[in-house]
């Protein structure tokens, strides 16, 4: 596997410092192998590997720690004969109840730095994290980029001679969850229907300890079906009910923030830019990784959903907070900020013609202030112009830079 290099700069600057550092992601999005990249620069630093523990919850020799109580003991006895600062990374912490107790002892009792994943969002929003509150740093991870894609097909298959075109449509059909790069293509839709169910049953299901399978199976499938497009928990209803389904919406809008919390779909608030309100109704959801929709469905006809959902993961992967802006009732697909920084973006599959040109660049010219505003399309040529800037996705997807 490849090394991330985006996630590991992160890390490298604060090991030996204080901060708890916390990696959060969906399952299978390549935690497990950031721990152990992190333990091989470890030993690179010339730390002995006997100073250094990596707990994997989900192992055969860990997977028996339920509580905070049993990790305690664990800790004490695999430091107890250690000498000199020791390294713990925990892997897949949200298995241990009140875990955050036994990282703080660690903190407070040991000479450690501490390093822990999680596939849950809201690993450290409950009253526990208190205990550690301002006292870590906090990494999401992420599916392959289309960047680290291509790392991976130059360092792991060896290619010298690389056809970005050919690649991306690659990536657009199969996504970029990192254990399916490794799977004859055959059997790609196969293993990322498994992962999927893994995530929906370890994460989700098991988790929150849901009974009903059914309705939150056929409710991920409405969500799926309907990726980067605007819906609310009533069209979700209507949708069961004509489907002779009764469900509540609070239990929709709970079976959504369950799969929220998995990591496994984003929700993106509209905005009115106007206003400068946030506006509680038809928000769209996008799906971590893109794949899952065509392991699903298999319409690559619906390269448009495709595209923008591979941008706004792209978005939140490079720090930006994204939501849908709405102006004079046209929408814009993602309004970014980050620190003071805000930028404006419209993606479509091609500028085909006048009338899609208009649409698409129509709505950004419209907004009142200098910010950056971009069309994002597959097109080769550019159409910049009158201060709205147009670039290629691939371009977009391999550069540094918005």
């Amino acid at each position: 596997m490849i090394k991330r290099k985006s996630y590991l700069n992160q890390i490298e600057r604060l090991i030996d410092k204080e901060p708890i550092k916390i990696i959060t992601g969906v399952r299978r999005s390549g935690k497990t192998y950031l721990l152990k990249s992190i333990c091989e620069e470890l030993k690179n630093r010339g730390i002995p590997e006997e100073n250094i523990f990596l707990i994997s919850f989900e192992s055969v020799k860990y997977n028996k720690i339920e509580n905070f109580k049993q990790l305690d003991e664990c800790i004490a006895k695999l430091t107890e004969n250690t000498e000199g600062r020791v390294y713990l990374l925990f892997d897949e912490i949200q298995n241990v109840e009140n875990w955050e107790k036994s990282i703080n002892a660690c903190r407070v009792d040991l000479d450690c730095d501490l390093y822990v994943t999680g596939s849950n969002s809201e690993l450290l929003s409950g009253e526990m994290a208190t205990l550690i509150s301002g006292r870590y740093y906090q990494i999401n991870i992420y599916p392959f980029s289309f960047s680290e894609f291509l790392q991976y097909k130059r360092e792991m298959e060896n290619r010298d001679v690389i056809n970005l075109n050919e690649l991306f449509r690659e990536y657009v059909e199969y996504g970029g969850m990192p254990p399916i790069q490794q799977v004859a293509r055959q059997d790609k839709y196969s293993y990322l229907s498994d992962i999927y169910n893994t995530i929906l049953l370890k994460d989700i299901i098991t988790r929150h300890n849901i009974r009903n399978t059914d309705m939150l199976n056929r409710i991920l499938d409405y969500v799926i079906m309907n990726m980067a497009k605007n819906f609310s928990a009533t069209n979700i209803s209507k949708y069961m009910k004509h489907e002779g389904r009764k469900i509540a919406k609070d239990t929709i809008l709970d079976y959504l923030l369950y799969s929220k919390n998995a990591c496994f779909i984003h929700q993106a608030q509209r905005e009115d830019i106007k206003g400068k309100k946030v506006l509680l109704h038809n928000e769209k959801y996008y799906l971590v990784d893109h794949g899952f929709f065509q392991a699903k469905y298999g319409e690559i006809e619906n390269i448009g959903s495709i595209l923008e959902n591979i941008v706004y993961i792209e978005l939140l992967r490079r720090g930006y907070d994204v939501r849908i802006g709405i102006l004079n009732e046209k929408e814009i697909d993602f309004v970014c900020t980050k620190d003071k920084e805000k930028i404006y973006i419209q993606v479509t599959y091609m500028l085909s013609g006048d009338e899609t040109i208009e649409r698409e660049f129509s709505a950004l010219a419209k907004i009142n202030d200098n910010f950056d505003k971009y069309v994002l399309s597959m097109d080769q040529m550019d159409f910049s112009g009158e201060g709205l800037k147009h670039r290629n996705i691939i371009d977009f997807l391999l550069s540094d830079y918005i």
